[in-house]
């Protein structure tokens, strides 16, 4: 099977339950429409995490992945209120704090010594537009670099 790669049609504008956009995919013999809905409180939450992010972006990147993993799970193509298990990517886990994040190795899972972080940070270039910084953690364990997205209020992603 062909990977699968949605794409945002149109953003619809504030249904009264949050975001509403309408993806399209295709799956092999036809293309598919399927309608996304972020529930607010989700949206407000994951907006205030991403700040330098837009719209848009932040609502086709969260569609894709709901898609994605309403796909994975059900196999059923239906509208889609998004829900925090169909970001995991997106949504860190309350329980391990943004500077955690950082110092888990992506690849053996292992905790990187405090010292490779702050070399990282400080071989980190300057913000982006976006106000992102990328830092490289070079992991001594199994000498794995694991890049690191972050804006000012934590880990954006990997």
């Amino acid at each position: 099977m062909p990977e699968l790669e949605p794409q945002l049609l149109h953003v619809i504008g504030d249904a009264p339950e949050g975001p509403w956009s309408v993806f399209s995919l295709p799956t092999g013999d036809h293309t598919a429409m399927v309608s996304v809905i972020i529930p607010r409180s989700l949206w407000l939450e994951i907006s205030r995490r991403d700040p330098f992010s837009s719209d848009l972006s932040l609502i086709e990147r969260i569609g894709r992945m709901a898609i994605l993993h309403r796909l994975q799970q059900t196999g059923e193509l239906e509208t889609i209120v998004v829900d925090t298990d169909d970001i995991q990517e997106l949504w860190n886990k309350p329980d391990e704090p943004w500077y955690m994040t950082l110092r888990r190795c992506g690849q053996c899972h292992e905790m990187v010594p405090h010292g490779e972080v702050l070399e990282a940070l400080a071989n980190a270039l300057p913000p982006n537009s976006r106000g992102q910084i990328t830092v490289e953690v070079l992991c001594p364990a199994c000498m794995v670099q694991t890049s690191h997205v972050l804006n000012p209020w934590g880990v954006v992603g990997r």
